[in-house]
């Protein structure tokens, strides 16, 4: 059976992803799209897709039927209630439970937060920064950065997260609104919204903000913050599209061997 890919998504990645997934036995529909319209909905209806991906953010779903999706299993990164409310009875992949994927993407997300600095003309070398969470991407970062010779301080609420960023050798500090130190800068991978106004002594030095949108602020705005998400999508979208594309065909191959 000729296989038939909608992918959609406005990361530069889905372009690629689309280019990559296309061969003699498969139709690849690329869709530069953030909603799932009437406009989505005419072309799943010419395609009827086998297999659609979406973009790692979930689409805004603006009509009242997916049309089309019959014959369609989907690839997927955050899902919302709408979506599952959608897709119930579809065959859902979500890419961001892998994990390999994840610390691939990780490390990517690492590499390209470092490009963003390097475009700004900001350096890190034997500067001192402050990473919130202490996750895959944080782990990262962290490593990353040190290899440069940065210091690198771990901020968080986590008992266990403290110790284990004291473990790998940095200095661990609890996340509250008092406990704050010298920093050049401050790096953010909690995705909630977390910096309220309490928290102004934080807020003296620039963030940067790679968690997923809406970042860390709350009832805020701040001159010096900048809020930094799909990043590999932006600096290195032909790798990021290589880890995705990756991934699906083997959540595929898994399912067939199952």
């Amino acid at each position: 059976m000729n296989e038939r890919w909608l992918v959609i998504g406005t990361d530069e990645r889905m372009r690629f992803l689309a280019k990559q997934l296309s061969t003699n036995d498969r139709t690849v529909y690329y869709k530069n799209t953030a909603v799932w319209d009437e406009a989505l909905n005419k072309v799943a209806l010419e395609l009827h897709p086998t297999e659609i991906v979406l973009p790692i953010q979930p689409l805004s779903i603006q009509v009242e039927e997916l049309l089309g999706i019959r014959q369609a299993q989907f690839f997927a990164g955050k899902y919302t209630e709408q979506w599952k409310q959608f897709t119930q009875n579809k065959r859902v992949h979500f890419y961001l439970e892998d994990e390999t994927f994840i610390w691939k993407n990780a490390a990517l997300t690492a590499e390209s937060f470092l490009a963003h600095l390097y475009k700004e003309k900001v350096n890190v070398q034997h500067k001192t920064i402050v990473i919130t969470g202490f996750g895959r991407v944080a782990k990262m970062l962290a490593l990353f950065l040190t290899r440069l010779n940065a210091k690198v301080i771990i901020a968080v609420r986590s008992d266990t997260q403290k110790a284990e960023a004291i473990a790998f050798g940095y200095k661990g500090i609890e996340l509250n609104e008092k406990n704050h130190m010298h920093a050049d800068f401050l790096i953010n991978t909690i995705p909630t919204n977390w910096l309220t106004k309490n928290y102004d002594a934080w807020t003296a030095r620039p963030i940067y903000d790679v968690a997923s949108s809406p970042g860390c602020l709350h009832d805020m705005k701040l001159s010096q913050y900048e809020l930094l998400p799909a990043l590999p999508g932006k600096y290195f979208p032909q790798a990021a599209a290589n880890l995705l594309y990756e991934t699906i065909l083997e959540l595929r191959k898994e399912e067939t061997n199952a």
